[in-house]
């Protein structure tokens, strides 16, 4: 006679696996969708830590107003700067293939990509420098102070990265 194997302890009923495996994968799912919302809005967050100190010390206004001024400059904005820059940077990836190499293109295609980000970067000073000029003695002492202090913070924390003591 053929002998029945059986288990040690409790059967899990269908049910009740049919229930994990659905708890399982609305955590999975909820996981993926925070994952996805957090590398999505990694992009700022970066941008933020890589910024120009001074736009991240003034006030929430003066930053609008300047991203106003910048998107007017840019054409439409962060999207249509995305996609100047992909198309500067298709124009490099296009000419380090080229054969023979053609130095004098890639030259021009880097001179593109550049001249793009010099052209944000114009329209943001003016920007801020028409800012500026509409501030207060006391507001530009204000805003000082503040650029002062993020200065301070970001070196000791420069301090802090770089220290190869040991403890």
């Amino acid at each position: 006679m053929a002998q029945q194997v059986t288990r040690g302890g409790p059967q899990m009923s269908r049910k009740l696996r049919a229930l994990l495996i659905g708890s399982l994968g609305l955590n999975l799912l909820v996981a993926g969708v925070f994952v996805g919302g957090v590398l999505r809005h990694a992009g700022p967050h970066e941008a933020r830590e890589q910024s120009d100190l001074l736009v991240r010390v003034l006030d929430k206004d003066d930053r609008r107003a300047i991203g106003r001024a910048v998107k007017e400059a840019q054409g439409g904005g962060r999207r249509a700067f995305w996609a100047a820059q992909r198309a500067a940077l298709g124009d490099v990836a296009a000419a380090l293939r080229a054969e023979p190499y053609d130095g004098p293109a890639l030259q021009a295609a880097l001179a593109r990509k550049s001249a793009h980000l010099a052209q944000t970067r114009t329209a943001a000073e003016t920007a801020m420098l028409s800012r500026f000029e509409a501030m207060s003695a006391t507001e530009r002492a204000a805003l000082a102070e503040r650029l002062e202090a993020a200065i301070a913070r970001g070196l000791q924390r420069e301090g802090r990265k770089n220290d190869t003591r040991e403890p």
